[in-house]
Parts: C-alpha cells; structure tokens; sequence
C-alpha cells in the first residue's frame, strides 16, 4: 500500500531548476533508498517532502489525499519525520528532554514534567528494543545513542515516514548492524524509510528498492534484489565506472620513521615507516585513535614522547607550521570546521596554503597571479564551479573536498595524511580522490590513508594496519586479504 506519492514535482531556485518533473513514491512499511551525486536534487526533494521547501508544479499525496497547504507542521501532523545528517539535537538537554521537545512546544509547556511525559517515551524506548538514560546530557552520548535519541524523537510525534540524511556516517560497523536491526523492527511496525547514503553497499543492505537520482531529474527505481553497485553507480554517472588494478609505487626509500610515539588517554607506543611512493593504510573503529594520531603528525595536537624522523632527519614536530615546513600535508576528517573557510571564496581557499608564492617584491598579495595559479589548481582538480569568488559553501560536498586537496598540493608535499577523505561525498568525487591518491603515490609521495571504509583501503593501500584503542595492532599486505576477513579482523581486535 502506497503511503506517499510526489507526482510531476518541479522546483527552481532563482531560475535554477533544482528539481525537474520528478516523480517519486514510498509503501507502508518500505525502506526505500534514495542516492545521487551531491547537487542531483536529493536535498531539495526530501525537504520538499518535509514541507520545509514549497514546490512550483505537481502534487504531493499522502495516504492516497492530496496535500494543497503544505508545510513543516503539516507534515509533521501527517506522520513525516526528517532526521538531519547532524542530528539537530539540544546539546545541554536530556535525552526526556530532547525526545519530548516538539510535543512540549505542542501542549505549550515551558518546562518537562517528568510524570507526564516518562510514560510515553519508555513506550517508545520499548518499541525500538533499546535501552537510553532518559537524565542523561545528550552531548554525554557517543554518536549511536544520539542517533538513536533522534529517531524517539520522530516516534514520539507518531512518524509513518521517517527520512534519514546520511544516518551511518559517524557509526561503527557494529553500530551499523543495530541501526539496521531497529529500521527492520520498525518496518514490520508499518513504519517506512527514506534512507539517503552515498554508500552504496549499505543501501543494497537495507533498501527495499533504491532511487536514483542525476542532475534535478529521476533517472531509475531499483529492486534491491536486483540492484548492484556496478549498476547504481552507472545510474548515478550516466556511464559505466571502471576501477584500473591497483599497483604499487612503493620503494624502500623511507620518508617517513615513527618511533614510539606517545600521547596520553590518545595513542601509545605508535611505530611505523611510510616509504616514498606508498600509499599506507590506518584502519579501526571510530574511537581507536586514529585521528589523534593524525593530528599529532600534523603538529596540531603534538605527541609527548617518540621520535619522528622525516627522510632520516629527527624533527619535532610541535606546531603546524614546523609540519608544512617539513613537507607534511594534511586533509582533516571535517572539511567544514576543520579544512575549510566557509564564508570565503573559493579562490581564497584554494589559495590558503601557499599565500606566499603570490607576494611580489614588496610583499604585497598579487591578486593576479593568485587568480592565475588557483584557476589552474581549480582546473587541476576538475572542480565545478562557475565563479571562483563565491563563497565555497555553494559547493556540492565533493567539490569542496577537491578544493581542500587542491590548497595543500599547491604546497608540494612529500608527506600527505587523508582522515576519511571521502565521508560525505558521491561516488564521482570519490573515484577522482582515488584517482589522485594513485597519481601522487607515482610521482613518489608517500600518503598516510585513514579510513573505515575497508573496501577503499584495500582498492587504494598497499598495506594496511589495524589501529585499536589508541596502540598498532596486525599489519596486512593488501594483496594478501580480503575485505570479510579485514572486516571480521577490526571487529574482533
């Protein structure tokens, strides 16, 4: 039984089609997948279906009734429920709290009374087979309890349709699995999901069928047991992805030696080389330290104790400025907070890190030149855009990564660590990041790759170590495993 139909949705933006004749539906009970590259119209769609975006032609059905005045309340009074990529919770409240919000707001109440409310939240609590610390802080609980909050919270407004945006994102392959459990639970409950991922084994996993979307249109709707990555990713592209065999550029020739690095309630005891041309892999679950790790080589939260020697020379690295001066690179697991400067330009970006070879001879900024280099770095990268001075939060996710790539290659690296590279991003700005990854690694530059996504290790790496609870663990050669055995090796460690 069909529960929503978006029928002939035509939406624009300043005369920009973002949505083009698009017809979309979900059944009673589906998990139904929802997957394009960043800017295909995915965002505008869901948010359109949410009542948080009016639309200019077609019609919106629930329940087989048409929907003539639509909003965010209406949908919310329709049973529509949407969970953001960052969870929009209340950090300084409790879990009670942050659950019965919108229902406090509703009954017009200033403040949580625990007797009215407790009741009905366990109720829910009970429903999705979890247990939660209703007194706790919110922002006391990892990442997998919040996600869970948020989803009480869509119950608890007696949501039939609750839409995911990027929901695994910051979650374990553990936490993964009892996500998946509980959308399963709750399908047999009559409740549906929109489940938007870009990763692409996860919606075969889940997806009862997949939509694929391209360029504000719907391209195709796949039967799950029919659905492949090969053929999602055609879908999604408009041609056919090939991925060329790995080959290793690695030479004994080392550039980076680790030597008992240190860093207390972080990393202890870390050692290891990165040889020129190497691309070498750090895999764990969220928690493990690799990120800390990451951060002390880069010099932003330097080690305290070990030794770094960089092509045999002992450096200390104690600021970020000593990294860069040593030919280290680095692209953080957050490009929004951390890689980028979101209300400066494009050009300004992309310029950031090698500012000082636009000086002229009285140290003044030529704004010429740095035109001239960024246009070819921007070029470089195949990064879309049609005007280098707007702001780089008009990029699609993707394109903002490529620039974050693009500003640290202007500085020559020798020495390159990626945290996740490709969180957040499609499979076409994925395939070029590997891409580049290749490049460089030919051109003798040795790369430190962390990451969770096992499969994009094993395609990219040349070895593999697993890191747990802040110490080195199993060193794999690639060529010598697989990706069940590496997933069952980190989840056992």
């Amino acid at each position: 039984m069909q529960f929503l139909a978006a029928e002939h949705i035509t939406k624009t933006f300043d005369g920009v089609t973002a949505l083009n004749d698009v017809s979309f539906d979900i059944n009673v009970g589906e998990i139904h997948g929802l997957v394009g590259e960043n800017g295909c119209g995915k965002s505008t769609l869901m948010k359109i279906i949410a009542g948080v975006l009016d639309f200019h032609r077609g019609t919106l059905r629930i329940n087989g009734r048409q929907m003539d005045k639509y909003s965010a309340i209406e949908a919310v009074k329709q049973g529509i429920g949407i969970i953001y990529q960052d969870l929009s919770l209340f950090p300084n409240l409790t879990v009670l709290e942050n659950i019965y919000i919108s229902q406090m707001v509703n009954d017009n109440q200033s403040l949580v009374f625990s007797s009215a409310y407790k009741d009905k939240v366990g109720t829910i609590i009970q429903q999705l087979g979890i247990s939660l610390d209703l007194e706790a802080d919110v922002d006391d609980l990892p990442i997998a309890k919040q996600q869970l909050v948020a989803i009480a919270r869509a119950l608890i407004n007696d949501s039939r349709l609750i839409i995911l945006d990027e929901p695994t994102t910051a979650l374990t392959r553990t936490e993964i699995k009892h996500l998946f459990t509980i959308l399963n639970r709750l399908r047999t409950q009559g409740i549906s999901f929109i489940f938007i991922s870009h990763k692409l084994n996860e919606l075969l996993e889940i997806c009862d069928r997949i939509t694929v979307m391209r360029d504000g249109k719907l391209i195709d709707t796949v039967d799950g047991g029919e659905a492949t990555t090969a053929k999602i990713e055609a879908l999604m592209l408009g041609y056919e992805l090939t991925y060329p065999p790995r080959q290793t550029h690695a030479t004994d020739e080392v550039l980076l030696r680790v030597r008992g690095l240190c860093k207390k309630n972080s990393f202890q005891d870390i050692s290891f080389d990165l040889h020129k041309g190497e691309v070498l892999g750090i895999a764990g679950l969220l928690g493990a330290g690799r990120t800390e790790l990451a951060l002390a080589l880069f010099g932003i939260e330097p080690a305290q104790s070990g030794e770094i020697f960089i092509e045999n020379r002992p450096v200390t690295i104690g600021s970020v400025g000593t990294a860069v001066a040593n030919g280290i690179a680095y692209v953080p697991e957050d490009r929004l907070l951390q890689g980028l400067v979101m209300q400066q330009s494009i050009a300004a970006n992309a310029a950031l890190c090698s500012l000082k070879s636009y000086l002229n001879p009285l140290g003044l900024l030529d704004g010429g030149k740095m035109r001239r280099a960024v246009s070819g770095l921007l070029k470089g990268m195949q990064v879309k855009y049609d005007n280098m001075d707007k702001e780089i939060r008009m990029l699609s996710g993707g394109n903002q990564q490529k620039v974050v790539l693009a500003k640290w290659l202007a500085t020559h690296p020798r020495i390159f660590i990626l945290d996740s590279p490709t969180v957040g991003i499609d499979v076409g700005a994925k395939s070029y990041i590997y891409q580049t990854v290749k490049e460089k690694a030919a051109e003798g530059m040795g790369i430190v790759f962390i990451s969770d996504e096992l499969p994009e290790l094993l395609a990219n790496c040349d070895r593999i170590i697993m890191m747990n609870r802040g110490r080195f663990g199993k060193e794999y050669a690639t060529d010598a495993i697989d990706n069940e055995t590496l997933q069952q090796e980190m989840e056992n460690v």
